[in-house]
């Protein structure tokens, strides 16, 4: 196993959970009416200076989140929407309907079903909010009360008023929440609606950072049952469902001068020579242990670097836009992309898509390494 490391895109599904924990949170006595509501919500993460991936632009995740949620029972819909990092492209989509969920991740064009998790989510669920993003509705009766809760969880935060803004024409009262690490987390507080419209996290000297807003909003509105309502695309494949914490992952040294072999993915037989493998991690998916996305980074005594991303999409290829050409070669659905210094190949091999990005190789030897891939079998180590 070659797993060292662990980036993934995982800002959508922090989202949710504090997002859900936001809805569910409060006890009977601290309820203040719910509306139902359409948003949409805007959500960046950049991760810190020394993640390798920044180097090719791939630290960074932007996605978008449709929100529709109704009250009397609570009712919500998810569709998470990946953009600008190609090869995470898609949309993940959860639909709640007071007694199950159900999850369908388009890339692997797989669903699930979840009994219980989220109806059972309590006033427990709202841990301090510093290790998450909370945005939407909470169940408060004012600004105070809410940061009354968050003194009470958490490890001794602080907590405290950090002035006023307005948020898409409402305006706000700042919640300041400061970690005993040195994390700060910031909340946009509607105080009529008792609605976080805005979350902001800084992880501080080499920490991540977060950004979720709402950016645009239908509140007070009635929403379509038909919206909660899940039948699984044609052709997907149900997901058994494996609980997280019977997973275990080792790690492997890195540094050896080839690519390391994931199987269920490609290893590419070709090595540019003087390149060594410097860093590597894998995501896996929501309640299973099997890696869904692996990457791994070479570099040279000259300074260049190679980067090599694969995602499991069985769903296909991501949409490209015309920056993307058509490039000819022994691959399937195979293009290429240039920019800023930076040359990108991205082909599919079954259901496997990969990106390979380079800063001081030409296509003809990207084209090479992609070439000389072969898919290592599951069940192999």
């Amino acid at each position: 196993m070659w797993f060292a490391g662990g980036y993934q895109v995982a800002i959508p599904f922090l989202v949710l959970a504090a997002a859900a924990a936001g809805v569910a949170c409060a006890s009977d006595r601290e309820r203040a009416p719910a509306r139902g509501f359409y948003a949409e919500i805007a959500v960046s993460a950049d991760t810190h200076p020394g993640d390798p991936l920044t180097r090719f632009g791939s630290g960074v995740s932007r996605s978008v989140i449709r929100w529709w949620y109704a009250p009397d029972p609570d009712r919500w819909r998810w569709e998470v929407e990946t953009v600008g990092a190609v090869i995470d492209d898609g949309v993940l989509l959860t639909v709640v309907d007071a007694d199950d969920a159900w999850e369908y991740d388009d890339r692997t064009h797989t669903y699930r079903r979840v009994g219980g998790r989220y109806a059972s989510l309590g006033a427990e669920a709202m841990v301090l909010p510093s290790f998450g993003i909370l945005v939407g509705p909470v169940r408060a009766d004012s600004t105070d009360a809410l940061m009354a809760r968050w003194r009470e969880r958490g490890d001794d935060p602080e907590v405290a008023r950090a002035g006023e803004a307005t948020v898409l024409g409402r305006r706000t009262q700042i919640v300041e929440i400061r970690a005993p690490a040195g994390n700060v987390a910031r909340a946009f507080v509607d105080p009529e609606r008792m609605f976080v419209m805005r979350w902001e996290f800084d992880g501080g000297d080499g920490g991540p950072s977060y950004r979720a807003e709402i950016a645009a909003l239908d509140y007070g509105t009635e929403i379509d049952p038909a919206r909660f309502t899940f039948e699984p695309p044609p052709g997907a494949r149900e997901a058994s469902l494996q609980q997280a914490a019977s997973c275990s992952r080792a790690s492997g040294p890195i540094g050896g001068a080839s690519f390391p072999a994931e199987p269920g993915f490609l290893a590419p037989a070709y090595t540019p020579p003087g390149y060594r493998s410097a860093g590597a991690g894998a995501e896996s998916g929501a309640n299973t242990c099997e890696p869904i996305a692996v990457w791994v980074t070479l570099e040279a005594d000259d300074g260049g670097a190679i980067l090599l991303r694969q995602r499991y999409r069985p769903g296909g290829m991501p949409t490209l836009d015309r920056s993307w050409q058509r490039v000819d070669s022994r691959l399937d659905e195979a293009h290429r992309h240039s920019e800023d210094g930076v040359l990108s190949v991205l082909w599919r091999a079954g259901d496997i898509v990969a990106l390979l990005r380079a800063d001081a190789v030409t296509l003809e030897e990207l084209l090479r390494i992609a070439e000389s891939a072969g898919l290592v079998p599951r069940g192999t180590r």
